[in-house]
């Protein structure tokens, strides 16, 4: 299967990619605003082990985090460090542990 190349494509992907031993017991939703031409608003809830992904900001999230389509594909892809991006201000959020765990319950791509 080919690299997933586009923000909705990724989105996509994270249900797959969900270490669910790693998410027993977590409930969260998350808000991402993604800005740019292939951007847009999307809701990742975590309930029961399980990972959902949907289109538009949906009920009340723990975190939101908001970044252009450019930076979040390169982040995703391996092509720069989230650390980085965050720290030259292209990454916005507004509950950075929340965060830290989010980006641990996932499998990078391949």
């Amino acid at each position: 299967m080919a690299m997933p190349q586009t923000v909705d494509e990724i989105f996509n992907t994270l249900p797959g990619r969900l270490k669910a031993e790693e998410a027993a017991g977590l409930t969260s939703v998350f808000h991402f605003k993604i800005s740019g031409p292939t951007g847009g608003d999307y809701t990742v809830a975590l309930a029961d082990n399980v990972c959902t992904v949907s289109k538009g900001l949906e009920g009340s999230a723990k975190c939101t985090v908001s970044m252009s389509d450019e930076t979040y594909v390169k982040v995703e892809t391996g092509q720069s460090a989230p650390e980085m991006a965050f720290m030259m201000g292209k990454i916005k959020v507004d509950n950075i542990p929340e965060l830290m765990k989010f980006m641990k319950l996932f499998r990078k791509l391949s």
